[in-house]
């Protein structure tokens, strides 16, 4: 009896694991890396491409070759697209530049710096008088958090 309900059904039971994976990862976010997203649809897929053949073992033989291959082909290059480098553009290109000074910057009040030649509204929780170099640590709109390099 077991093992005909295993042999009819685990194709099923495959695909409800699977789809339960991916839902898995969707709640979750990608945090994981979408390593749930591809293990959940190689047991769907198991699942889908045996279920004709009523048999366990080929069920959990093409599922487990499915997901081995995953981890050793496509796991890197996956988590490289992923994880790539995004380019600092537009207002979040200044941080991390230095900058001097241009009217001194009151702790925690207003002044001014230039950066690669433009003039910034900045804010510190020091107090930086004209002439100081800093390093900008943030922006928020117009003003720049900078702190004395």
């Amino acid at each position: 009896m077991t093992v005909v309900f295993m042999n009819s059904w685990l194709w099923l039971i495959f695909i409800i694991i699977g789809l339960l994976l991916v839902v898995t990862e969707l709640i979750i976010g990608v945090d994981t890396g979408l390593d749930l997203v591809f293990i959940g649809s190689a047991f769907v897929l198991g699942g889908l491409l045996t279920w004709v053949f009523h048999s366990w073992i080929a069920t959990a033989l093409l599922t487990s070759f499915l997901a081995i291959l995953y981890v050793i082909l496509g796991r890197s290059k996956i988590r490289h697209w992923i994880n790539r480098q995004s380019i600092a553009t537009n207002v979040d290109s200044v941080i991390g530049q230095s900058g001097v000074v241009t009217i001194a910057v009151p702790a925690g009040s207003h002044g001014y710096v230039k950066i690669h030649g433009e003039e910034w509204r900045a804010t510190s929780s020091d107090s930086l008088p004209v002439g100081s170099e800093v390093q900008v640590l943030s922006v928020s709109g117009v003003t720049v958090t900078v702190k004395k390099k």
